[in-house]
């Protein structure tokens, strides 16, 4: 009676896991069929503003909103209530109520937003929607399918793009990861005209109806040259690869989730072999299980090469940037990892040479500066269960 019961389960599971397989290389084909290749869009020109702290953020972000006279338009992957978040949506409803129009869109399953808060703001007059609400067929699929990015745009004129979402962590009140450090560019000029079509394009995708937008201005042609690169799951990895390749001298990534793929690992591996010095900062401790084990799979090769792998040890490191050569750069939502490249929809903006990247170098110098070298006697170090999680993250690190 035992084994048979054994052997029920164990069929169970295996029927599980077969559906599980369909399911994800059905939804995968489908998902590559109707999505975007990355895409970087035509230089267009702003005044790009880093900014590295929770508070200041938010603090900046309220300001624009207070100001707004016509429109607000907000995304985030998550939004939690209560504290900042409350806070916020309780502007943003008021703001509402003085007439300027005001659109929210949230991933479905990383925010949190209670229903009678989002009744309550549909009464005051606030557009409130969901992107990637899980679906069938490939419901397995779909649930790891993400809505990553982070916009703003504000009376068309001011744009917002980067890493913070809306919570307590991310204005450092969360006592289990301290500070928060992340990366956040608020922008003025010719670009927002791009962030403002991106949003709008994001908000029809999500099923709502297109907001009517007030006539404005062209924007004036002035300030630095900078892109967006924006993507579905499908070529981010193609575009970092050939962009990375052109490295000559230096390659600086920080991420919170390292987990780049045989490719790209093997590439920087290369160039550091080649010359090119690569280093990469990730933080010390993880906010999801599992993400921190992954990244062994690869920190030994890294390492063994001769690439420089640090820990950020003042809290946590949510920042998402490249520096190629201290030239061109890379910053904003998407992560070093398959679930960027392979299925959330990102947002970068990318720096072609503009002086705004130094402003970056100089706060990515700071960030490693005070961060600690990993070595090859560390990961020899580890313990038996901490290797243990690095092989099981190996099996699903495409979900991390």
């Amino acid at each position: 009676m035992t084994t048979a019961i054994v052997l029920s389960i164990l069929i169970i599971v295996l029927l599980i896991l077969l559906l599980i397989n369909l399911d994800f290389r059905g939804g995968r084909a489908d998902h590559h069929k109707k999505a975007t290749t990355a895409t970087r869009t035509n230089i267009r020109y702003g005044h790009p503003q880093l900014i590295s702290d929770g508070r200041a953020f938010f603090e900046q972000l309220k300001t624009d909103i207070e100001s707004a006279s016509q429109t607000i338009h907000l995304s985030f992957f998550i939004w939690k209530e209560p504290g900042i978040g409350t806070e916020l949506l309780n502007l943003l409803e008021r703001r509402a109520r003085d007439g300027v129009q005001v659109c929210i869109l949230v991933d479905r399953l990383g925010s949190s937003i209670s229903k009678p808060t989002i009744q309550r703001l549909r009464h005051s007059g606030v557009y409130f929607s969901y992107i990637h609400a899980p679906r069938f067929p490939y419901l397995f699929y779909n649930l790891n399918r993400r809505y990553h990015r982070k916009i703003g745009v504000i009376d068309q004129k001011i744009g917002y793009i980067g890493g913070f979402n809306v919570g307590q962590e991310y204005v450092s009140k969360d006592p289990k990861y301290g500070f928060w450090r992340d990366l956040h560019v608020r922008v003025e000029g010719q670009i927002v005209d791009d962030l403002q079509q991106l949003f709008l394009d994001d908000w029809s995708g999500a099923g709502a109806p297109t907001p009517l937008l007030p006539q404005k201005s062209v924007s004036p042609v002035s300030g630095e040259g900078l892109q967006l690169l924006y993507s579905e799951g499908k070529g981010l990895a193609d575009q970092l690869y050939d962009w990375l390749a052109t490295a000559e001298h230096s390659i600086r990534i920080v991420t919170p989730y390292y987990v780049p793929g045989k490719a790209l690992q093997d590439l920087l591996i290369a160039k550091q072999k080649n010359g090119v010095n690569v280093t990469v900062l990730i933080p010390a401790i993880e906010d999801h299980n599992f993400v921190k084990a992954a990244a062994y799979a690869y920190i030994p090769s890294l390492l063994a090469a001769g690439c420089g792998v640090y820990q950020y040890v003042e809290g946590f490191y949510h920042g998402k940037a490249i520096i190629v050569d201290k030239r061109t750069a890379l910053v904003g939502s998407s992560n070093f990892d398959k679930r960027s490249f392979h299925l959330n929809d990102e947002l970068d903006l990318f720096l072609p040479g503009s002086p705004f990247v130094q402003q970056l170098v100089q706060t990515l110098e700071d960030d490693f500066a005070g961060a600690r070298q990993l070595t090859e006697a560390d990961v020899g170090n580890r313990t038996l269960l901490d290797r243990a999680k690095t092989r099981i993250a190996r099996s699903f690190s495409e979900f991390l």
